[in-house]
């Protein structure tokens, strides 16, 4: 009997093997449009002898865990950024809702748990800050709208705005809330310290109204306070070119010009405020040409407003009356430091007995935004902005007293000039409020006011150290005084810088005060072999080139600094060296003079144009034309390095 064949018995149900759903077709099988076998090597490569590829980025399968990991990390993130931009103001109940996240790691339904047994609806209310967490905590997640370098940016993540408006209808430059609240923060922050001829509060109520037809706020006015604002801020948006800081808020000044040029001369306080604004912005962006033409401009119009006011003679009209003066103490208070560093005659004078209401019980509080750390108690402004105008009317007289002729002053007439401004300058000091005295942890506006008044003392007293040719014993002795008393000047001014710098960085001050300390550094330069002189240039030195990174007109400040040094000292201290070869190497190139358009004068030359031989070339723009090619390294032509000596001495 033969046997048959071996019949095996049919496999269970279900055992059968499944067609594999291909996910992924190879390369190969791509280009050729055929039907992938999915294994590696795949059929139709081994018949063909192809190298089998496959890009593991096409699997689908793949694709799927990867995007569900995505959307965890990004509602995560979302979280974490919401609940972190509320901590900054200390409170008994935020503390306790930290102690618990600290204590207990928990998660963020737990932490939403947790504010609704210990912290009723009530106490919330009462809490702004905590309201704000437990809202944003429970609200669910939306699509995020940063990019992946913005929300990696801790600085950026951590960055509360003290004050908040939105970009809409305001500007067009940007849509983004965020950032529009961040220069408005840097505004007021900084520049409205120095320049304060804007109600704040006013201001932030008609921003936020959203009325373009408001009083106190207008698209011109939010546009040059944003272009402004850009020149304090890190965020790349602040360049209308990225990384390029000469581009720091041109895209803002270009829309508030055109605004301006739009009203077709109609004058109101947003306007004029706005024009004012853009005399500050011009200036520090190396355009201080232009920031003249705008500073005339935005003091013709504040005088067409107080005409306009005193005609009508409305009694209602109190706010507005406020508001123009301090405009017209702000405005005249920043002009005067303009006249006396171009050396002119101020643009306008302050109207007798216009002085502003003093000694506030409460200023409110402020703090050095970005930087998130404890507010202090704010300066008086109204005392600052009057002080300030005290010292502008002096500076104006004794800019009048020398830069008002055509022709070179006597020395006698210009002794007398110097000495009776310099007698009510110590005047000025003697009678100045309390509440105005400095210590070691005044606020900025505080420490701005008595680099202002330095400032004016070392430029007036320059006057009277240049040398003279037979000179009797009295002159060479007055000679001798007047510079001691401008070193001593100097070194004051380094003494504030460093205040400032310990107490609230170094990164961030008023343009004002960058000439404060250019003036100071160059009345330090031929002094140098002096230790206490030499560490005061330095410390003036590290603090100009950290602003510089910032703002145009200081780096080419530093530069006017730096070549001037160089050329009155045969030998640098290593410590001076090595600034200024940072300087060379991180921020200045050889085209950046092209950036200028800039008649801020070399301070040690200019004092000297009454005497003879001087050479009348002064100009910022043109001496860093003319210096081009001078280096810390002393790759010069020598005989551009001998022709430019002349000009440094003093």
């Amino acid at each position: 009997m033969t046997a048959g064949p071996l019949e095996l018995p049919p496999p269970p149900e279900g055992s059968l093997p499944k067609n594999r759903k291909v996910t992924s077709a190879c390369t190969a099988c791509k280009i050729a449009k055929a039907k992938c076998s999915g294994q590696q090597p795949c059929t139709y490569c081994v018949r063909r002898e192809y190298e089998c590829v496959f890009s593991p980025e096409n699997d689908q399968r793949r694709r799927i865990p990867l995007k569900r990991r995505l959307d965890d990390l990004e509602e995560a993130q979302d979280l974490f950024v919401r609940l972190l931009r509320t901590l900054r103001h200390r409170n008994p109940h935020v503390d306790g809702l930290l102690d618990y996240i600290r204590d207990k790691d928990p998660t963020f339904p737990e932490i939403k748990d947790f504010m609704d047994i210990h912290l009723p609806q009530r106490e919330l209310e009462k809490t702004p800050e905590l309201l704000h967490i437990y809202q944003e905590v429970k609200r669910p997640r939306g699509p995020t709208t940063k990019s992946s370098d913005r929300a990696l940016d801790i600085a950026r993540l951590c960055d509360i705005p003290p004050f908040t408006g939105p970009a809409r209808p305001w500007t067009t430059v940007t849509d983004d809330d965020t950032f529009v609240s961040h220069l408005i923060s840097l505004y007021f922050t900084w520049q409205h310290l120095f320049c304060n001829w804007i109600d704040r509060d006013l201001f932030l109520k008609d921003l936020n109204s959203g009325n373009v037809n408001a009083t106190f706020c207008s698209p011109l006015l939010v546009n040059a306070i944003l272009a402004d604002a850009c020149c304090h801020s890190d965020y790349p948006e602040a360049c209308a070119v990225p990384g390029d800081i000469t581009t720091k808020g041109i895209h803002f000044a270009a829309e508030a010009k055109r605004l301006l040029d739009a009203e077709e001369g109609e004058v109101t306080l947003a306007t004029a405020q706005g024009i004012a604004i853009l005399y500050t912005y011009q200036s520090v962006t190396g355009k201080d040409r232009l920031g003249w033409t705008y500073m005339i401009r935005a003091c013709k119009a504040v005088s067409m407003l107080r005409s306009s006011s005193l005609n009508r003679g409305d009694a209602a009209d109190d706010v507005m009356s406020r508001s123009l003066d301090h405009l017209q103490v702000g405005l005249f208070g920043t002009t005067s430091v303009t006249a006396i560093a171009f050396q002119k005659a101020p643009a306008w004078d302050l109207p007798r007995g216009l002085q502003l209401p003093v000694h506030q019980a409460d200023d409110g509080e402020w703090f050095p935004y970005p930087r998130q750390v404890e507010p202090v108690p704010a300066a008086h402004r109204n005392c600052v902005l009057n002080q300030r105008a005290r010292i502008g009317e002096i500076s104006g007289d004794l800019c009048k007293g020398l830069f008002s002729h055509d022709n070179r002053i006597p020395r006698p007439e210009i002794e007398d000039v110097v000495t009776r401004c310099y007698a009510r300058l110590l005047q000025w000091k003697d009678e100045l409020p309390v509440c105005l005295h400095y210590t070691d942890h005044s606020v900025p506006q505080v420490l701005s006011l008595h680099l202002h008044y330095h400032c004016v003392v070392m430029s007036a007293l320059a006057f009277l150290r240049t040398p003279m040719p037979d000179a009797d014993q009295a002159t060479l002795d007055s000679i001798s005084s007047a510079r001691q008393k401008c070193i001593s000047s100097a070194q004051a001014v380094s003494d504030l810088v460093f205040i400032h710098g310990s107490q609230w960085g170094i990164d961030r001050m008023s343009v004002s005060d960058m000439q404060f300390i250019s003036v100071a550094m160059f009345t330090l330069v031929d002094d140098l072999g002096n230790e206490k002189s030499h560490n005061a240039f330095l410390n003036l030195a590290n603090a100009l080139m950290s602003v510089s990174k910032r703002w145009v007109l200081t780096k080419g400040m530093f530069r006017m600094v730096q070549v001037t040094t160089m050329q009155a000292n045969e030998s640098l201290s290593p410590e001076v060296t090595q600034v200024f070869k940072r300087f060379e190497r991180w921020l200045w190139r050889a085209e950046d003079w092209q950036s200028f358009s800039s008649a801020y004068p070399h301070f040690a030359v200019a004092i000297r144009q009454q005497d003879k031989d001087v050479p009348e070339e002064i100009d910022l723009d043109q001496l860093l034309k003319d210096w081009n090619e001078l280096t810390i390294s002393g790759e010069a032509a020598s005989e551009e390095s001998s022709e430019s000596k002349g000009k440094s001495s003093t």
